[in-house]
């Protein structure tokens, strides 16, 4: 062979090694932005997944009551069950959540909820011992829970007055104040009362309504905690109270209280005069079987979840049965044992469905 002839074969077996080492760089090249296009699939598919599946879901289920050819009155809007931390990410926070997996707080035993009446909504969940709190327009969550200082045990009551909230824990036997500003939680009440469940805020009177269940009594405190007067004992007569539980304060001072165990509604002036009440034990519409959370709508329409009814009831003010929406079952508008109930200023409820371990949410339609 000859030296040109060497120097053409070398160049030859040059060029194949080199076109074999391009091809396969060319080939790596392509297999990572294939790997990389589709890593940004993975990243932002879920959430248009998820809003396709709810826009869906928000269109096959329109669910009324009453069902027609009745007027609707009631109707399903949605449920929160798994509340998700910074819900609404960019685009790192996708990448954390693509490898190290989101951050999901499950709600355990939902009991009471309330709002800011505003985009604020809090649960207290009486199984993890912390209150939620998850902002619905932005999509963010946070949560309160108590310390060796100030234990957090058993969260039952909420409601919101002007940036705090305040909490009853029937176990510890006590009223907590969570100042959301300061992000700062404090105890506020812990003597004289045996176990705090209902708890609500009077704007005519400013003042704090509390059910002591075993002592058979409703407290009134100011802001600062102090009492300014209780009223009732047990018995069955008017004013008397068989472990009453939730409560409600409308627009005009008017007390609504669940007398749980016997079985009625008491209604009372802000001063804690017995004014009416309704209800008996029974197993049909307009009767009850166990009580729970209580609340009224703009319109005066009085609202009572029944755990043992799964539903929620709705009374006029002379205790006369409306409607009732619900029964037993873990699909949307169905619950299983619901107890604490909110209603805010849009007439918009909230329900919490203790044992399927969600809130749900419906609208009263004018």
């Amino acid at each position: 062979m000859t030296e040109t002839q060497e120097k053409t074969l070398f160049l030859s077996k040059s060029d194949v090694i080199f076109n074999l080492f391009y091809e396969e760089n060319m080939r790596n090249i392509c297999i990572s932005k294939l790997l990389f296009f589709a890593f940004l699939g993975l990243l932002f598919l879920p959430a248009c997944a998820e809003k396709g599946s709810v826009e869906n879901l928000a269109e096959k289920i329109k669910l009324v009551w009453p069902t027609p050819p009745q007027e609707a009155k009631i109707e399903w809007v949605k449920e929160y069950k798994m509340l998700e931390e910074a819900a609404r990410k960019g685009f790192w926070g996708k990448i954390g959540d693509f490898f190290l997996g989101p951050k999901i707080a499950h709600i355990t035993r939902p009991y009471g909820v309330c709002t800011d009446d505003g985009n604020l909504l809090f649960i207290a969940d009486t199984g993890s011992s912390i209150i939620h709190v998850f902002d619905m327009e932005k999509g963010h969550y946070r949560l309160i829970e108590g310390d060796e200082n100030v234990p957090l045990s058993t969260p039952i009551g909420l409601t919101y007055v002007d940036g705090s909230l305040y909490i009853t824990d029937s176990s510890q036997g006590s009223i907590l104040q969570y100042d959301l500003q300061n992000k700062s939680l404090s105890r506020l009440i812990s003597m004289n009362i045996g176990r705090p469940t209902g708890i609500a805020f009077s704007e005519l009177d400013q003042q704090l309504y509390v059910s002591d269940t075993v002592a058979h009594q409703v407290v009134a405190y100011n802001r600062a905690g102090v009492e300014q007067f209780r009223f009732g004992e047990r018995g069955t007569g008017e004013g008397q109270f068989n472990f009453p539980t939730d409560l409600w304060i409308d627009a005009s001072g008017k007390v609504y209280v669940t007398d749980a165990l016997n079985a009625r509604v008491q209604i009372f002036s802000a001063t804690g005069e017995f004014l009416t009440e309704f209800g008996q034990l029974g197993d049909t519409p307009g009767s009850f079987s166990k009580p729970k959370g209580i609340a009224v709508d703009q319109h005066g329409h009085i609202y009572v979840c029944d755990a043992l009814f799964d539903a929620v009831q709705i009374f006029n003010g002379a205790g006369q049965l409306l409607i009732n929406f619900g029964d037993n079952g873990t699909r949307p508008g169905q619950f299983w044992m619901p107890s604490g109930i909110f209603i805010d200023r849009q007439n918009r409820i909230y329900v919490a469905d203790t044992y399927n371990r969600r809130v749900q949410v419906f609208q009263y339609l004018d």
